[in-house]
């Protein structure tokens, strides 16, 4: 029974429309006696400090965010209605995505979109480059989308900076896309439609999850009595 509810729920995350952390690295998670962070460096003695025993950076003051590079990703599929437009919907996904990684983070922080030639002041600053935006065949999706064909991928490179104290708090690749959804879609994939704006929306709900200890707010109560 139980390799059963395994493959269901292998199946389940596979089909499901969304973008996951595929690797991570965490600033302070080292032990009190070994660190290797910067933080924890002493230039002028040489020797290493105390850790924060492996506590997370959160709470920012603000949030910066840079328009993600884009330069050097394989941008194909269903991006644009003509090859001579596709270098212009590869200049524009890291406005479009900028958009809509504001609108997230705005719930951890007042955030704002830098400007060229700026640079932020305090808080966060988070940046990265995508790798993969692949927006996958509508005609895939239409006749075998259930079996993964004409799947959209992004893949792209996250990092946080904590600006006040010049080190790199967080820093993860995520990937994810369409994976097997059909000609009908769902609330998170396009179906027939263009996928590569569903897939940008995801990435940048899936970095709020992950930089907001309790999005969801499990265990919150009512009534803190116990009985």
């Amino acid at each position: 029974m139980k390799p059963l509810i395994a493959l269901l729920s292998s199946f389940l995350f596979c089909s499901c429309a969304d973008m996951y952390v595929t690797k991570t690295d965490v600033a302070g998670s080292s032990t009190r006696t070994a660190s290797s962070d910067a933080k924890d460096y002493d230039a002028k003695n040489g020797v290493r400090m105390v850790t924060n025993c492996g506590v997370g950076a959160s709470e920012p003051r603000a949030i910066y965010i840079r328009p993600f590079c884009i330069d050097t990703a394989v941008f194909k599929g269903d991006e644009a209605a003509s090859d001579g437009e596709m270098p212009i919907r590869k200049a524009l996904t890291p406005i479009e995505f900028a958009g809509d990684l504001k609108e997230q983070l705005e719930l951890l922080a007042p955030a704002r979109i830098l400007k060229d030639g700026e640079t932020p002041r305090t808080g966060w600053l988070v940046e990265g480059e995508f790798t993969m935006v692949d927006g996958g065949s509508p005609t895939g999706r239409f006749f075998l989308g259930t079996f993964g064909v004409g799947r959209s991928f992004l893949a792209l490179h996250v990092k946080v900076t904590d600006v006040d104290k010049g080190i790199t708090v967080y820093e993860f690749d995520m990937a994810g896309g369409s994976h097997n959804q059909g000609r009908h879609g769902t609330l998170r994939a396009s179906g027939l439609g263009r996928a590569t704006p569903f897939d940008l929306v995801n990435a940048a709900e899936r970095i709020y999850l992950v930089l907001e200890p309790n999005a969801f707010r499990y265990g919150a109560r009512g009534n803190v009595a116990l009985h």
